[in-house]
C-alpha cells in the first residue's frame, strides 16, 4: 500500500482489460496473497467485524432532501460487446425518488447480444421489474410517493420503438428474444411506466456501464445527490444549490 495514490475515477476513461499475460501471472504469484483474497478480507473487516473502518475512509455519501413529491425517475443503459475477449455486454440502471438515488445496478451479462437494441432491451426489462417491486413496496408502506406513469429515460430509440410496439419498427433483430422479456409491453400498455428518449450526454446511468471521464462522473453523481463528505464546504454548497433551485 506504500505506492498507492488517490485517483479521480475508479477506472481510466474507456479502459478495456485483457486477460493476464504469463509475465503478469508470475508477478501475482510472488505476492503473499491474491488480489481477490485481499479485497475479500478488507470487505469482511469493513462490513462484518470492524464497521468503523468504513466510516473512517468514506469520502462520498447520499443526501436525501425534504422536497415535494416528485415521484420516481429511472435511467436504463447498456453497452454492446465492449469486452474484447467475450464480447459480452454490461447493463446498468438506476432509479431516483424525489431526485435522490434509491436503486442501482450494474452487471455483466452471461450471454452475447446480437445488437444494441437487444442489449438495451434486456436492461430495460430488468429495470421495469425492479420499478414494479418498488411501487408495490411503497403501497405496503402507505407512502404513495410514486407518480404514475414512472418516467424511464432511455437513449436507444430502437429499443423504445420495440418496447412501445411501434408498427414501423423492424423486428427482425428481436425475433429470437425470449418471450419473458416482452412483458414490458404489457407494463407500458397499463401506463405503469413511460419511456422517454434521452440523449447519451444526459444519460445518468452511463457511468454504470463504462468508465467515463472525471467531469462526466462528477456531473452525473451530483445530479443523483451523491456528494463528497470529506470537505464540509462541498456538502454545504450542494445544499445551498438545492435550496436555490427550489426557490427559482
Amino acid at each position: 500500500m506504500q505506492e498507492c495514490r488517490p485517483v479521480s475515477t475508479p477506472l481510466p476513461p474507456n479502459n478495456q482489460y485483457l486477460p493476464e499475460t504469463k509475465e503478469e501471472a508470475l508477478e501475482l504469484k510472488k505476492l503473499a496473497v491474491s488480489y481477490q483474497s485481499a479485497i475479500g478480507s478488507i470487505n469482511y473487516l469493513s462490513k462484518a467485524t470492524r464497521p468503523n473502518l468504513s466510516h473512517a475512509i468514506i469520502s462520498k455519501g447520499l443526501i436525501y432532501f425534504k422536497r415535494p413529491s416528485q415521484g420516481i425517475t429511472a435511467y436504463s443503459n447498456a453497452d454492446w460487446g465492449n469486452c474484447r475477449v467475450s464480447q459480452q455486454s454490461v447493463l446498468g440502471y438506476l432509479a431516483a425518488l424525489n431526485g435522490c438515488l434509491v436503486l442501482w445496478k450494474t452487471q455483466k451479462q452471461p450471454s452475447v447480444y446480437l445488437s444494441t437494441t437487444e442489449a438495451e432491451y434486456k436492461a430495460l426489462c430488468d429495470l421495469t421489474s425492479k420499478l414494479l417491486w418498488l411501487g408495490q413496496w411503497e403501497k405496503e408502506c402507505c407512502l404513495f410517493l410514486t407518480i404514475t406513469p414512472i418516467v424511464v429515460h432511455e437513449d436507444n430509440q430502437s429499443c423504445i420503438n420495440a418496447a412501445n410496439g411501434d408498427s414501423n419498427f423492424n423486428n427482425k433483430c428481436m425475433k429470437h428474444v425470449k418471450i419473458q422479456l416482452h412483458f414490458i409491453k404489457e407494463v407500458i400498455f397499463s401506463s405503469a411506466i413511460q419511456l422517454s428518449y434521452t440523449l447519451t450526454y444526459a444519460m445518468l446511468a452511463d457511468f454504470l456501464t463504462t468508465s467515463v471521464p472525471r467531469p462526466t462522473l462528477s456531473r452525473e453523481l451530483s445530479c443523483l445527490s451523491v456528494v463528497r463528505l470529506g470537505v464540509r464546504g462541498d456538502v454545504e454548497n450542494h445544499l445551498n444549490k438545492d435550496q436555490d433551485d427550489q426557490h427559482s
